[in-house]
């Protein structure tokens, strides 16, 4: 009869075999529980923690208290060694395949030659080899568990209670209040505890999986049945708001298969003798997988219908994109070519795509965007860690596929209790593997698969006890020093990892607190002196330089500088180069630590130091180098030789950037800009409007074409020109700009602030933008002489990270780019607004 009870008569049946450590003493069992209220404590804790303001990202902030209970954990355990004879576990050759790989990521890490990033990153991210090896710990140490129901029991609804609370609070801010307890920290929407938008939703597909095997497999009463199958309804609910395609599939096929077992287990499995639940819980679950396989297959069919529906109604839309599998697939053939076995290096597939992307996605939205993976977690891991880190990485998920085939079929215990822990273990643990192949999930769906992976060992252990091995430990004396030695060390590699991991942490959090809450300069530039004291990251540097390079323009732009003064600038540049160089040797091969060295030579340059120009050129050289499709650096040597008068040099380097990026608007209105100073503007007319009628649909060339007949005062050519523009694309922000100066001059006050006012939507800090549409309003606005090298307002450009309403993606080349939401096929004519596009999720 205790077999067939859940809580609480099975939680003093305890499999001794199977325990960790055999437990001698009140003191060792202390300890033992200690580290099993540890491991408690994460399962729960890593779905739901951060920190006020997210200083240092959440990815980050859910690594970190891992790291945190780890250390703690294996600084216990090893003092606990030392107290124990020997100790009983299982140790499955699927861990000793992850280990394997972790080896094989550190030698990629090795030969990358960009160490830092490779083993920590900046934010400990999670294709870093110190991230990897946190997910092999969350592994191991679960195993404290082991022969313990009691604790597994207390470990699934300490999961269960936080796992409400995510669900619960993503669905009163997606339905009912979107500011509901933003705690300063979630101020988007789509800002979740559990991460992204779409880790949320791989979140509540988990519960949905993890409701069912619970609802068919424990004696519930009806209480509990009602909170999973509330749970259930909410999370299906998050599931259609969010609409991640590859879930729905993955959610139907789940649903589908469980409805036909459920139909057919007395019939094919043979459960004629054995215990099986009440009708009317069985008829409860068959109803809720039918009405989750109709949902998710009304989804995967008419998703974009369905989808723009609950976005009108919910006014919540999101979509994310990714580099296609194709696209992938390309940046791998070219890695490989240098270095098939090990990879380009863990955590640099950013440095992969700028040398390896396909030239056709300068012509997209997203070619500014440095992705740091592939399209998904697994297949990124072939590019940074190759073939042999790739196929370390396969075989670990072959053999945990196969030891959960033997711990759910082959076994011939009968413990139901294990029998479902096992079934849980294995089904969240499978699941949010199987994500890692069709996505890239964040740190804290990562780390879950890693903790659930552990849970699934301390299954097999229990419903296979031939898997659990006797380990001696001090037996002898001779044997007793080695322990004591190898415990020695431990602890001391735990306590330094600490250190370094938490050193990194309060840098980022005193570098990102500074950035976004200091607004002088010098202070900022103080706590990053102090920030890269504590962690040698280059961005830090990079921040510093920025800092002295605003000092140095302003000083540049000071009329009839005093003797003071041009000293002054030269002291500010030596330091700039300075830090420049001890940048590039931090990270060689960051196009930015180049690019801001370049910038000081140019500053210089201006100043007319001798030898600056050439320098300039040899920095820009290595920028191209390591960024070599990127249209932006050719523009930016054009705006310095045009400051120079060297018109020839401008043309040339324009007409590169417009070979990456045909496009390019900013390359366009500097063009423009010099054939009107240079007089040749008809002519310039006349060789845009023959490109135009080769490429019909390129909306950068009617923007060239409105300026050019603005120059020549054909009013409302120019106007006709800039709606064209606008018309194949409504992000066209400088378009707009510079249309609305059109209506002013025709006297179209109100046409003219409706289009500035849409470009200020987009470029909310640009107080000079602000200024102009005071002065239109006010009727003070003086038509003033353009003469600039750079367009007047940013374009709408979707950056990492941001999120927000209402954006459809118009120009994501199939085969490049992929969405990984379902994007609505027949998206409304209205300008687009960037601010709900998120090309990581990744992300940190």
């Amino acid at each position: 009869m205790a077999e067939n009870l859940f809580i609480p008569k099975l939680k003093h049946i305890e499999n001794e075999s199977s325990k960790l450590v055999e437990v001698s003493s009140g003191f060792n069992r202390l300890l033992i529980q200690v580290v099993q209220y540890t491991v408690i404590a994460l399962i729960g804790l890593v779905s739901i923690f951060f920190t006020p303001q997210l200083w240092a990202t959440l990815g980050f902030d859910k690594t970190f208290l891992v790291v945190v209970g780890i250390v703690f954990s294996v600084i216990i355990l090893s003092f606990l060694t030392l107290r124990q004879a020997h100790v009983r576990t299982v140790f499955p050759a699927a861990l000793g395949f992850f280990g394997l790989f972790v080896l094989a990521a550190a030698i990629s890490g090795f030969l990358s030659g960009d160490t830092q990033d490779a083993f920590q990153g900046s934010f400990l991210e999670i294709h870093t080899v110190a991230f990897l090896i946190v997910m092999a710990l969350a592994m191991i140490v679960p195993l404290v568990l082991q022969g313990s129901k009691q604790m597994t029991i207390m470990a699934i609804a300490f999961f269960g209670c936080t796992a409400v609370m995510v669900v619960a609070y993503s669905f009163i801010r997606l339905l009912i209040e979107q500011h509901f307890l933003s705690f300063g920290t979630f101020t988007s929407i789509t800002d979740t505890p559990i991460g992204g938008f779409n880790d949320l939703a791989i979140f509540s597909a988990l519960l949905i999986i993890l409701s069912l095997i619970s609802l068919i497999q424990l004696p519930l009463n009806k209480l509990l049945q009602g909170v999973l199958t509330g749970l259930i309804a909410f999370s299906v609910t998050i599931l259609a708001v969010i609409n991640f395609f590859n879930i729905w599939v993955v959610i139907g096929l789940f649903s589908l298969l469980l409805f036909i077992y459920l139909l057919t287990r007395d019939s094919l499995f043979g459960f004629q003798n054995q215990p099986v639940s009440p009708p009317r819980r069985t008829l409860l679950v068959l109803i809720i997988t039918a009405a989750i396989c109709i949902i998710s297959i009304a989804f995967v069919v008419a998703g974009d219908v369905l989808g723009k529906k609950i976005s009108d109604a919910t006014q919540v839309s999101y979509i994310e994109v990714r580099p296609s599998i194709s696209a992938t697939i390309g940046i791998a053939k070219s890695v490989y070519e240098q270095n098939a076995l090990f990879g380009i290096g863990p955590n640099r597939f950013a440095d992969a795509w700028r040398l390896y992307k396909d030239r056709r996605i300068n012509d997209t939205l997203f070619w500014e965007n440095e992705f740091t993976a592939g399209s998904s977690f697994v297949s990124t891991i072939f590019i940074t860690n190759g073939l042999v880190g790739g196929s370390m990485f396969l075989l670990f998920q072959i053999w945990f596929i196969f030891l959960g085939y033997r711990t759910l079929l082959r076994t011939t215990e009968r413990d139901l209790y294990w029998r479902y822990f096992a079934s849980f273990s294995f089904a969240a643990a499978g699941f949010l593997w199987l994500m890692s192949y069709l996505y890239v999930p964040g740190a804290a769906i990562l780390l879950l698969a890693a903790l659930f992976t552990g849970f699934s060992y301390v299954a097999s252990g229990a419903l296979l006890p031939k898997l659990v091995r006797r380990i001696p430990l001090a037996i002898n004396q001779q044997r007793g020093f080695l322990v004591m030695s190898g415990v020695i060390v431990v602890v001391v590699t735990a306590i330094a990892s600490l250190y370094t991991v938490g050193s990194q942490y309060i840098a980022q959090v005193k570098f990102a607190e500074a950035y976004m809450e200091l607004r002088n300069l010098e202070d900022i530039d103080s706590v990053s002196q102090v920030a890269y004291a504590l962690f040698e990251d280059d961005r830090f540097l990079n921040t510093q330089i920025q800092i002295k390079l605003q000092t140095l323009q302003t000083l540049l732009d000071t009329q009839n500088p005093t003797e003071e003064e041009q000293q002054h600038f030269l002291r500010v540049a030596e330091q700039a180069l300075i830090l420049s160089e001890q940048a590039i040797y931090k990270d060689v091969t960051n196009p930015s630590n180049h690019a801001v060295l370049a910038a000081v030579y140019a500053n210089l340059s201006l100043a007319g130091v001798t030898g600056a120009a050439d320098r300039f050129e040899l920095s820009l050289a290595e920028v191209k180098r390591y960024d070599p499709l990127n249209p932006a650096y050719y523009l930016i040597a054009a705006q310095v030789a045009a400051r120079s008068g060297d018109v020839e040099k401008v043309r040339q380097e324009l007409t590169t950037a417009l070979t990456l990026k045909r496009n390019y608007t900013e390359a366009l209105y500097l063009l423009a800009q010099i054939d009107i100073s240079e007089g040749k503007t008809e002519s310039a007319i006349e060789t845009t409007r023959a490109i135009i009628t080769l490429e019909p649909r390129n909306a950068t060339r009617y923007f060239q074409l409105g300026m050019l007949l603005a120059a020549t005062s054909q009013t409302e050519e120019a106007v006709l020109a800039f709606q064209f523009a606008i018309n194949l694309d409504p992000q066209h922000a400088n378009a707009r700009y510079l249309l609305a100066l059109t209506y002013v001059e025709m006297g179209q006050v109100e046409a003219a602030l409706e289009q500035l006012r849409i470009v200020q939507s987009t470029n909310q800090d640009n107080q000079e933008l602000a200024s102009l549409i005071r002065q239109i309003e006010s009727g003070e606005y003086q038509k003033m002489e353009n003469n600039r090298f750079e367009t007047p307002v940013r374009q709408g450009v979707p950056t990492d990270g941001q999120t927000g309403q209402g954006f459809v993606v118009p120009e994501v080349e199939s085969n490049l780019l992929s969405p990984v939401n379902t994007v609505n096929s027949t998206p409304d004519q209205n300008p687009i607004n960037t601010d709900n596009i998120d090309t990581e999720s990744a992300v940190e």
